[in-house]
């Protein structure tokens, strides 16, 4: 079997080396700072196309913003960035979809990424809530915090989501859920995750947290995505397959969508939201007990370094943490 991680024997001759002709743990560092790098120069070309346009059009840069068309652009050129970068994995490594992740799989993993779901969705909204308030202690106030008219729902319909009326709500199911889904979980579960797997499965869950929660460079929800990440990454490891983690992924963003269009969740009773809290906390605990205790035939002991992970990746971790804090600042005051 072939050993991906593992350097070239002594005296091998190795006379043309390209970026990609390393240890696949490295490689694995190279794809997320490369995703990370493209994210900031795509923001970079888009700030200064709109800029002109503004300045050539009159038109104030946030009544731009508030456009569909600017919202569908801001989140789709994220994911044109991650499938250039998957496709240059691909093409480069010279490895097929199967081999980073898609997989087939038992179908009991996606009735446990429904669990997870639900569970990471409705018992953890203590953790936002928690988090928030100690931001809130710092001096930190959300963006729609900054609007005390607007409830964060009508923020999120004004300033971040394209039009939900008509056919526009399967346009934003389609930039919002379903793209974010299948291109983030093919960079972090598939092809990151496949190089750091040897590390250990705790330290491959914290890692996957932790690169997964910077990633979004979102103060308010630092927390929650290291849950999320590290769950995420543990379904996938047990899985053996990314399949489990996209529909898990789609479902967290594709219920906020639903609620945002229909505005359900508000509608619930004290009672019931008592119960939906109970409930979703028993299948969050549940799914991860089985996880974790009984579904060890993936189980990894450590058995290789992270370094060669961590110096390629460090591009990418610097320029999150960069502007996550830039983020935060933004929010003082």
């Amino acid at each position: 079997m072939e050993q991906k991680n593992s350097p070239p024997a002594d005296g091998a001759k190795n006379p043309k080396r390209s970026l990609f002709d390393q240890p696949r743990k490295a490689v694995s560092g190279i794809v997320y700072s490369g995703a990370i790098v493209g994210m900031v120069f795509i923001s970079l070309v888009f700030s200064v196309t709109l800029a002109l346009i503004s300045a050539s059009s009159g038109t104030s840069l946030e009544d731009i913003q508030k456009t569909d068309a600017y919202k569908y652009f801001s989140y789709l050129l994220y994911q044109i960035v991650y499938v250039g970068v998957i496709f240059a994995f691909a093409k480069i490594n010279k490895e097929s979809p199967r081999m980073f992740g898609y997989r087939k799989v038992s179908p009991k993993y996606f009735v446990i990424a429904v669990l997870l779901a639900f569970g990471l969705l409705f018992s953890l909204n203590w953790v936002n809530g928690w988090f928030i308030e100690f931001l809130e202690l710092l001096g930190y106030k959300a963006p729609y915090m900054q609007y005390p008219d607007l409830t964060d729902r009508e923020y999120a319909l004004i300033y971040q989501l394209p039009s939900l009326a008509g056919a526009g709500f399967f346009g934003v199911l389609l930039v919002v859920a379903v793209f974010p889904a299948f291109c983030e979980e093919t960079i972090f579960r598939g092809i990151v995750l496949d190089g750091i797997k040897d590390i250990g499965t705790v330290a491959a869950c914290l890692l996957g947290g932790l690169l997964f929660s910077i990633f979004h460079q979102n103060p308010t929800q630092t927390v929650y995505q290291f849950i999320c990440g590290a769950v995420f990454t543990l379904l996938a490891i047990r899985a053996d397959s990314l399949w489990p983690s996209i529909l898990i992924h789609f479902l967290n963003n594709a219920v906020i969508i639903f609620d945002y269009k229909f505005d359900f969740l508000s509608k619930i009773s004290s009672g019931g939201a008592i119960a939906v809290y109970v409930v979703s906390a028993v299948c969050l605990a549940a799914a991860l007990a089985y996880l974790i205790f009984f579904d060890k035939k993936t189980n990894r002991k450590k058995e290789g370094a992270i370094k060669p992970f961590i110096l390629p990746a460090l591009i990418g971790i610097i320029l999150c943490a960069v502007m996550w804090f830039a983020n935060f600042i933004n929010g003082l005051g």
